[in-house]
């Protein structure tokens, strides 16, 4: 039986990192599409006719709405903000997710608890002011305060797969509680799954992913479609 939770447990680490990972990237694709998708945005409107600071002046409320901005701040409309393409749509929630909402704030109290002591453990043997200087070089020093800091990191951001594989590197005991790790990673699945569907429904990551200038200018035409209601062909 330990067999069997530990391998479970193995399945739903690889899931999760995996899934976070994606985010990081897509979260990253979007951000270096920005501006890629604000100049081909631009370009779109001029081979159009499409005076921009006319656009957005007689759309200002429709603006505001999609952005939640006031007037004096948004200007030229930039590329539009990760989310702000995806309308998210709330579903009552059941007498049996409360109930699973309840489980998981107590496993993610007892899995927090787990991995602060997982980090102080790991702290002892890579936090700067723990070592003994004159038993390291600086390579080795330097790999160790970052290590630190990316450990740190990993515990305010709850990424305790950071955690888990900085411990097995250093040889330290990975915490045994199979069962309620394996439970909460998967609710952090689902929820990172929900997340990097709507990653992907943004129109920077949307035009990142388009490689030809066809498939840019659909991108721009259903932005333009959304935001302003134009329907450019």
């Amino acid at each position: 039986m330990g067999a069997y939770k530990r391998l479970r447990w193995k399945q739903a680490l690889n899931q999760y990192r995996f899934i976070k990972e994606e985010q990081e990237i897509v979260q990253s694709l979007g951000r270096e599409a920005a501006p890629l998708f604000q100049q081909h945005y631009e370009g779109f409107l001029v081979r159009h006719d499409i005076d921009l600071e006319k656009l957005n002046q007689q759309n200002a409320d429709r603006i505001q709405e999609a952005y939640n901005i006031t007037e004096s701040e948004w200007g030229d409309v930039p590329a539009p903000a990760e989310g702000a393409s995806c309308t998210q749509v709330m579903a009552a929630t059941s007498t049996q997710e409360k109930t699973e909402e309840q489980q998981l704030s107590e496993d993610e109290h007892i899995i927090h608890q787990i991995f602060t002591k997982l980090f102080k453990t790991i702290a002892v043997k890579v936090h700067p002011d723990k070592i003994n200087v004159y038993d390291y070089d600086f390579h080795e020093r330097e790999q160790m305060t970052k290590d630190f800091r990316d450990a740190n990191t990993a515990l305010k951001d709850r990424n305790y797969f950071v955690l888990l594989d900085m411990a097995e590197r250093l040889s330290i005991p990975l915490p045994k509680n199979y069962e309620q790790q394996t439970r909460w990673m998967k609710t952090e699945i689902r929820k990172a799954q929900d997340q990097l569907a709507a990653q992907k429904r943004t129109y920077n990551y949307l035009f990142a992913a388009a490689e030809t200038d066809e498939e840019k200018d659909n991108v721009i035409r259903q932005f333009v479609q959304q935001l302003f209601g134009l329907n450019l062909s």
